[in-house]
């Protein structure tokens, strides 16, 4: 496993923001994130060209595809193999994503069961890219179940955060709906508690000492600096105290009737939630690579 680096990380990180951001547009056009929003057709943009980059680094990197291409063919015949399932529902969600995509780009109504099948195959991408790492028993710190609970909840944000960021440049009316905000509290405040339990689990010994080791480099060792500043504070806090921040906001602004300030508000809010989305982004990427960079084997290869 010691050839797993920045392009599986890079990897891992394309598929759930992919992913997400199709479930984003999608809960959006369904109106889960509230009857006023603009993320109804961004995220089916550009969910296919993401996930499909990332899975062209996956089979090429972990494929060997520039020395071995014969060994590609192998990965869609082994069955018994959680990466061929994965990349059989990669290549459906690609095409069913693209295929959205095609009929919001004609600003046409595409089929229901083409948008419902999109959003269950973008579910099963984002568990796939926690699966890939939790199946694998020689690296314990991976091998946990709560592993495809992190990344979904981890995609979901990041894709929310995306088809925001993309929104507010390229859509023409500019909405800033109270029920995203909520939404990504929850989400980011979802993460947390994830993260918590998974570092919980592996302190409780039923991971093994190795998996223990891995959690000591993220925690106080060589990787302390990007886990605690890059993803925790950055990725995590930061946004969470943005969004209760809003959410009281909010609650305030639905008691008062000031038009002026409530649009000043507004505007600061919405440069602020663009830094947020930013900051989400950057820790949905590095709680990827830390979690690749702190991977250890339960055995070395060396004798000693």
């Amino acid at each position: 496993m010691g050839h797993w680096g920045w392009l599986i990380a890079i990897y891992l990180f394309l598929g759930g923001l992919g992913a997400g951001a199709y479930l984003a547009s999608f809960a959006a056009e369904k109106g889960l994130l509230g009857k006023k929003t603009n993320l109804d057709r961004v995220g089916y943009v550009v969910s296919a060209p993401i996930v499909a980059f990332g899975a062209f680094l996956l089979i090429f990197d972990l494929g060997q595809g520039l020395k071995k291409p014969w060994l590609i063919i192998n990965m869609f015949l082994n069955f018994s193999s959680v990466m061929t399932w994965g990349i059989y529902i990669l290549s459906a969600f690609i095409c069913v994503a693209f295929i959205k995509a095609f009929f919001v780009w004609k600003k046409r109504q595409a089929p229901a069961v083409i948008s419902y099948l999109g959003a269950i195959l973008a579910l099963a991408t984002a568990a796939y890219t926690g699966m890939l790492l939790a199946v694998v028993e020689g690296i314990p710190f991976w091998n946990s179940y709560l592993m495809p609970v992190v990344f979904v909840v981890s995609a979901l944000s990041t894709g929310l955060s995306l088809t925001s960021l993309i929104a507010h440049f390229f859509e023409k009316h500019q909405v800033h709906e109270v029920r995203v905000s909520q939404i990504h509290l929850g989400l980011v405040a979802t993460e947390i508690v994830a993260l918590a339990a998974f570092f919980a689990l592996i302190y409780s010994g039923s991971q093994g000492t190795i998996a223990k080791i891995s959690a000591n480099m993220l925690l106080t060792e060589s990787l302390s600096i990007p886990f605690w500043l890059l993803l925790i504070i950055i990725g995590l806090v930061g946004p969470l105290a943005f969004y209760l921040l809003q959410a009281r906001s909010n609650k305030k602004a639905l008691l008062t009737s000031n038009d002026q300030n409530s649009a000043l508000n507004s505007e600061r809010g919405g440069i602020v939630s663009l830094l947020c989305d930013g900051a989400v982004l950057v820790g949905g990427l590095t709680l990827r690579c830390l979690i690749i960079f702190a991977a250890l084997p339960v055995w070395n290869g060396i004798l000693s």
